[in-house]
């Protein structure tokens, strides 16, 4: 009972976020390209991302940079071994912070159990722009082809980046 009550909230804010996105649109003049949801090309975003990467990911992600981390990762990698450029930049946001996509309608980790192999769930432990600025910095490691590809996979989800960025506030 308590999951279908989560989905339907869930599937009431995705309305809600995805209504307000296509009136802000609406409002946008044409050829005004919106900011990114996340800003990888954000020398300072970027940075701080680095740091918190380093500090929350990379223990069980591995290092994208060659600094310290693990070189076997015991999650899924975030570079182009992995599979996070497949997502839209809302769904790494909303999987980050709650450990849920509603689009899947399933909780994708457990935040935290016995054996300590789930993802745990960030939203309590960073900030939204924390997020953003570590997903920007995951983002900012990839080959462009990879962020072609992973671009091309927003432009379908437009409205719901839009949504996030819009209610995040930094």
């Amino acid at each position: 009972m308590m999951q279908r009550a989560r989905l339907v909230t869930f599937g009431i804010v995705g309305l809600a976020a995805i209504g307000g996105a296509l009136v802000l649109r609406a409002l946008v003049p044409p050829g005004t390209a919106a900011p990114a949801l996340l800003p990888y090309t954000d020398a300072a975003v970027v940075a701080r991302g680095h740091d918190l990467y380093q500090r929350d990911c990379a223990g069980c992600h591995g290092a994208l940079d060659g600094s310290d981390g693990p070189q076997e990762a015991s999650a899924p990698p975030h570079d182009a071994r992995g599979h996070t450029w497949e997502h839209p930049d809302y769904a790494l946001f909303q999987l980050t912070k709650t450990g849920e996509v509603a689009e899947l309608c399933r909780t994708l980790n457990a935040g935290g159990n016995a054996d300590g192999d789930a993802m745990p769930r960030f939203g309590a432990a960073l900030s939204d722009g924390e997020i953003v600025d570590v997903l920007s910095y995951i983002k900012s490691t990839w080959p462009e082809e990879l962020r072609a590809k992973q671009e091309a996979v927003n432009a379908l989800y437009a409205a719901q980046n839009a949504a996030y960025r819009d209610l995040i506030h930094r």
